[in-house]
């Protein structure tokens, strides 16, 4: 494909590309604990709450195109020199090494979109949001998915003939794939960092202890931790889009895709980790074993103690939450019984009547 540069020698031994070992280390270590992750996600979802439902399907979707991502990463390596100076890179295996980057990219934006839309769902179901905060997440689900849809459509179609997408032997034009992919790691910054501040109004407003709300919005935001690697990976293709040995230089952006790729599906099966743990483990977390138990009291003491309980296929996060919101109270309907003594003596009042009052020892009174 080139000539080597001053100082470089042809070198026909791929047995060493860059930065294959720290890739497939990546590779193996992410897969088997984001796929953990998801199947203890799934068992606490739809065993333990009861609850499976639209996040569900949307993150198993997106750990399915996460598992594509790497595979194409995989075959790269193997198959498309990837990892090797362009000077050794053959016209032919450089074609399948342009087949390869442009299939982990259509495989790869989907990840991210259906995690975020896993996330978003999460949010809408169980924060009580006010009617701007839902239209926000509205409006985030419709700008996620309308820019991936649309970043897929440039990347397939965004060369004339379409076959140059693939084949950068044949002639013809194609859009700038610089500001393509520099567009994607910029959106995927910007819906991040929207997703970390949506939670924000609605635990400020709960009735907590500040150290609970801080931990609180900590859940919210490992659902977001790819903030980090989004930035790293931007950081990463400024550099490789502009490389005169790009397919030696891909080495850096494709471990930092497969760090985010697993990463966006451990993040948001994270705050289920906890009622996995309370009802299986609740000594790792510091509470007592009989929290695992189907019901949990909670005990308040604000001059009287309430002992309400919790229903199974309410998630811990809910749970608290609404606990919350109704000022330490689990439901909205709690009754407080009290007993009163009433004596009653008159001299105007008949003897039948005052035997009368004189039974009505307790009058039970019920708020709710």
């Amino acid at each position: 494909m080139a000539a080597p540069p001053p100082g470089e020698t042809y070198e026909f031994d791929h047995a060493h590309p860059h930065m294959f070992r720290a890739n497939m280390g990546v590779i193996v270590a992410g897969l088997i604990t984001s796929t953990g992750c998801l199947a203890l996600r799934v068992y606490t979802k739809a065993y333990l709450l009861h609850k499976f439902g639209w996040d569900d399907v949307s993150i198993i979707l997106a750990w399915v195109f996460s598992v594509g991502t790497q595979t194409c990463s995989i075959y790269g390596y193997e198959h498309g020199d990837m990892g090797i100076h362009i000077w050794n890179v053959t016209p032919a295996t450089y074609v399948t090494y342009t087949k390869i980057i442009l299939s982990a990219v259509v495989i790869y934006i989907p990840t991210l979109a259906l995690a975020k839309i896993s996330l978003i769902i999460l949010y809408h179901r169980t924060l009580r949001q006010k009617r701007y905060q839902r239209w926000i997440l509205y409006t985030l689900a419709f700008m996620i998915s309308g820019y991936s849809f649309a970043l897929i459509f440039a990347v397939l179609f965004g060369c004339q003939p379409v076959q140059r997408a693939w084949d950068p032997f044949v002639g013809g034009t194609c859009i700038d794939q610089y500001t393509l992919y520099i567009v994607l790691a910029v959106l995927n910054i910007i819906s991040d960092v929207a997703l970390i501040l949506v939670p924000i109004p609605t635990v400020v407003g709960l009735h907590m202890p500040s150290i609970q709300k801080v931990g609180l919005l900590l859940m919210f935001m490992i659902g977001c931790a790819t903030l980090v690697t989004s930035i790293l990976r931007l950081l990463s293709l400024i550099p490789f889009l502009n490389s005169n040995d790009p397919t030696y230089d891909v080495g850096l952006p494709n471990l930092l895709i497969n760090i985010e790729a697993n990463f966006a599906i451990i993040c948001t099966c994270l705050p289920f980790l906890r009622h996995f743990l309370r009802r299986h483990a609740p000594r790792l977390i510091g509470e007592n074993s009989s929290l695992a138990r189907r019901y949990i009291n909670y005990t308040f003491t604000r001059g009287s103690t309430i002992q309400g309980r919790r229903k199974e296929n309410l998630s811990q996060l809910q749970d608290e939450i609404e606990q919350a919101e109704n000022g330490g109270n689990m439901h909205s309907a709690v009754r407080i019984v009290k007993k009163v003594q009433v004596e009653i003596t008159t001299e105007d009042m008949p003897l039948e009547q005052e035997k009368e009052d004189m039974n009505q020892q307790k009058v039970v009174i019920t708020t709710e």
